[in-house]
């Protein structure tokens, strides 16, 4: 089984896909690991900005990174980008490998692994406007609280400086965010962007998380191990 990895959006957060599926495989040398190709592809244009309806399309090189990894012999394709996965339908359409959902994986998990019915979502703008959370977690019983405009656009703003290699946000802003949204409430925290994970982690902020991108690196072991 080789896994691929289609990357790009960001670099940053590839790589931190990449090691969390290192750290999650049982291995006592370098051939228990999973073979992992990666195309990390940095031409695909911002898939928010065309969500919001001033950017370039990001599909045609989505589609040609599901067809390289295909042509280098990936069995299986996990996309590190939440806001990604709201152009799903149309990539699959265009490669046999299967491709891994990882929103829908995160809502398996947490019907799984959770009593909790409510999250606090911290995402993209373009995954907000999309809905692909709402509409993927709807089908499991489940459900979502956004924040307001002013704060989707400040989480915006963090996950920009990330992709930029800038870790300038405060632990206190972090955390004063998510305070507004989730004081005295059971409600875990959906860190539905790759570099929030990554912010979170600079910033040493521990709370309730949960983080889709180690859902997938999970799914992505658990599956090379059935073969």
């Amino acid at each position: 089984m080789i896994l691929g990895i289609m990357g790009g959006m960001g670099p940053l957060a590839t790589s931190e896909l990449f090691r969390k599926i290192i750290e999650l495989t049982n291995a006592s040398n370098d051939n228990d690991h999973l073979h992992i190709v990666i195309d990390n592809n940095t031409e695909i244009p911002d898939r928010t900005e065309y969500i919001l309806g001033s950017g370039e399309d990001p599909r045609i090189e989505m589609i040609r990174s599901a067809v390289k990894l295909e042509m280098m012999g990936a069995d299986y394709i996990a996309i590190p980008c939440n806001t990604a996965h709201y152009f799903y339908d149309d990539i699959k359409k265009y490669t046999k490998s299967q491709i891994l959902h990882m929103i829908r994986e995160t809502a398996i998990y947490l019907i799984k692994n959770r009593k909790n019915k409510e999250y606090f979502l911290m995402a993209t703008r373009g995954t907000y406007e999309s809905k692909i959370y709402e509409n993927i977690f709807n089908e499991y019983g489940l459900s979502i609280l956004e924040p307001d405009y002013s704060d989707k656009m400040a989480i915006m703003d963090w996950i920009y400086r990330v992709k930029s290699s800038k870790f300038d946000v405060t632990s206190l802003e972090f955390e004063s965010l998510i305070d507004k949204y989730t004081k005295d409430r059971d409600m875990p925290v959906i860190l539905g962007c790759t570099e929030l994970p990554i912010l979170a982690g600079h910033l040493g902020v521990k709370r309730d998380f949960i983080d889709p991108t180690e859902i997938i690196a999970r799914k992505c072991v658990e599956l090379a191990n059935k073969y």
